[in-house]
């Protein structure tokens, strides 16, 4: 029986299969109400930008997929987009102006009491006067306004420094001495090299998933295959506590490897019998200042990752127990407790650390 496929579709028709992924695990594991609301009740529910975000698919785009710019992006008039306060009550001044659009397109709200709210949100200390006296006019009116438009269309809004500084980023992957070796490789005798490789349908302890992993390559002379993830991040040597650990990305690098180990255990795979190598792990500065570093996975992470696991006294949900616990939420459509409270009939006994 073929578990996973591999079809390499476009972003869009991968995006639109309706399984889980580690994205949506993660989602489930940090907040269920929001796995609740994105993927039950399918809720359109925004995720807020920030510059490390917007930076980290910049970077990938133009590493990965410089073709697809333009379907993802679009370029700003601003010189710069804001930042710090200003973009926090422009990201909350377009969040309350979307809440009060009917649909047929019209803002139900003043302006004043819009902006009052992302005032307030935004959580400035100086007057709301001062605040809006510096907005009209300026650079972050213009962004809030091209956001307004473009976000509609699934764009990203970039200015040309966003951009130069992306160019930077890639360039001093391709010309570093730990990734040029990675990033450069192409297609020959030895190496497949796939980017953005997509599998679907795969199961793990019989729930079924997809992911959509940045680069897989393939040696065929060793018959093994190795995955990569790009991450982008402020702190390069802070990968280990402030997102694998935070942001939960072992979830996604066991994914990842069952994903592809899917394949090589299908007799009908060209890659049937491959031996799939540990994930590793591409950290670059998001102001390409440090340099990159390979964070490299063991056979031991991947258990920890599947198992569950412990770090300086806090715990770590495997991926075999966040799936038991998605399951009986789907199974009994319960998502405001979880299956270990409801078990325990709402007890919870208090330990003393």
């Amino acid at each position: 029986m073929i578990e996973g496929i591999n079809r390499n579709g476009s972003e869009q028709a991968y995006r639109e299969i309706t399984l889980d992924s580690s994205s949506s695990l993660k989602d489930f594991a940090l907040d269920r109400r929001k796995y609740y609301r994105k993927y039950i009740i399918n809720e359109d529910v925004k995720e807020e930008d920030n510059q490390a975000s917007i930076m980290g698919r910049l970077v990938e785009t133009l590493l990965l997929e410089p073709e697809l710019f333009d379907e993802r992006f679009h370029m700003s008039a601003c010189v710069s987009t804001p930042t710090g306060l200003g973009l926090a009550f422009v990201e909350a001044l377009y969040q309350f102006t979307t809440e009060a659009t009917d649909e047929q397109g019209n803002v139900t709200r003043t302006f004043e009491d819009i902006s009052r709210d992302a005032y307030e949100k935004a959580g400035y200390k100086l007057s709301y006067e001062t605040v809006i006296n510096k907005f009209i006019g300026s650079d972050s009116e213009i962004y809030y306004n091209e956001i307004r438009t473009v976000r509609a269309n699934n764009l990203t809004v970039v200015t040309a420094d966003d951009v130069a500084n992306a160019e930077r980023v890639v360039e001093g992957l391709k010309n570093n001495e730990f990734t040029s070796d990675i990033v450069n490789l192409v297609d020959s005798k030895k190496y497949t090299v796939k980017n953005q490789f997509q599998v679907e349908g795969y199961s793990v302890d019989g729930h079924k998933f997809k992911s959509m992993i940045d680069k897989v390559i393939i040696d065929h002379f060793n018959q093994s295959i190795q995955i990569y993830d790009l991450k982008c991040v402020w702190a390069v040597e802070g990968f280990y506590r402030e997102y694998y650990l935070y942001r939960r990305a072992y979830i996604q690098a066991y994914l990842y490897y069952r994903a592809v180990k899917s394949l090589t255990e299908d007799t009908e795979s060209e890659y049937y019998g491959y031996t799939v190598e540990p994930p590793r792990f591409i950290v670059c500065d998001s102001i390409n200042y440090y340099a990159p570093l390979i964070y490299e996975l063991t056979k031991e992470d991947l258990k920890d990752a599947y198992e569950g696991f412990e770090y300086k006294g806090r715990e770590y949900p495997g991926v075999k127990t966040l799936i038991k616990d998605l399951q009986w939420a789907l199974d009994n459509s319960i998502w405001n407790i979880s299956r270990e409270n409801y078990e325990n009939k709402g007890r919870v006994k208090l330990i003393s650390k």
